[in-house]
């Protein structure tokens, strides 16, 4: 057994025994008509708010609270914890009212999220690794420019030098649109090699009726295709894991908030003091 594979076996006993000995507590104080609400609630405010903490960990680096990646564990495991939590507090899916179904939709909403963004954050990187060299995000709009510049002064050069248009014809028809236009988002969903190949297929074919020369300009040209291809890859996959982080901090707060409310109302119905 791997350290790692040890880890996460060692976490997930400790939040089961965590979960069966909270379940535990909950029905020894329900057979003595002991109301466990605001335990349960409180516990599983104390969750949401550590799991919110997370974000601000990450922003401030310097502080001595831990590694990144314990830190992330422990996010993982809580958040898993707290369907435990939410069902002994709730004891349904969705409750009554407008207050608490707004909450607890939040709450599976932000859930839903956090399990979709596990499954992101453990497929794309290695998805972008095939791909070649690491490209930063930001840099990705410049990068794509140089490639289009390059592609345009190719295509010139080879009209100038060699004075054939036909690669210039292929160029302008097939391969400017390619060039300038950002994919769709069906691509930034669901991106794929398709259309790249498509275009690879046309220019191998196109390659019997150009010069020597002509070849050596098409070969430089297939690369830049490729290029911008990759480009386009990492935009989306990059640009879909910001995507769900900005829904997921975003679903996280308007938890909290909600469940601020939920706890104040709660107080304030059941006559006692905060």
């Amino acid at each position: 057994m791997t350290f790692f594979v040890y880890r996460r076996f060692c976490n997930a006993v400790l939040m089961v025994a965590a979960l069966v000995a909270l379940w535990w507590w909950v029905r020894f104080k329900q057979r003595s008509l002991e109301p466990t609400a605001f335990t349960t609630g409180y516990l599983l405010a104390g969750a949401i708010a550590f799991l919110a903490f997370y974000n601000i960990r990450k922003r401030v680096p310097m502080l001595p609270l831990g590694s990144s990646a314990a830190w992330l564990q422990w996010h993982l495991y809580v958040g898993l914890a707290t369907i435990g939590m939410y069902s002994l507090h709730a004891g349904t899916l969705l409750p009554h009212g407008v207050l608490d179904t707004s909450l607890a939709t939040v709450y599976w909403l932000t859930i839903a999220s956090g399990v979709g963004g596990l499954y992101l954050t453990r497929t794309i990187p290695v998805q972008l690794s095939r791909v070649g060299e690491e490209v930063i995000y930001e840099r990705i709009p410049a990068y794509r420019r140089q490639v289009r510049e390059k592609a345009r002064e190719l295509v010139l050069q080879s009209v100038e030098t060699f004075g054939a248009s036909t690669l210039a014809d292929f160029y302008s028809k097939r391969l400017v649109e390619y060039f300038d236009q950002p994919r769709g988002i069906s691509y930034r969903l669901r991106p794929s090699t398709a259309r790249r190949k498509a275009l690879m297929r046309e220019m191998h074919d196109m390659r019997r009726y150009l010069s020597d020369q002509e070849q050596t300009c098409c070969e430089k040209l297939f690369s830049l295709v490729r290029r911008k291809d990759d480009l386009d890859f990492h935009e989306a996959r990059q640009g879909l894991l910001k995507g769900w982080l900005f829904v997921h901090i975003g679903l996280t707060v308007v938890l909290v908030l909600l469940a601020v409310l939920h706890g104040l109302v709660a107080h304030a119905f059941n006559g006692g003091a905060l």
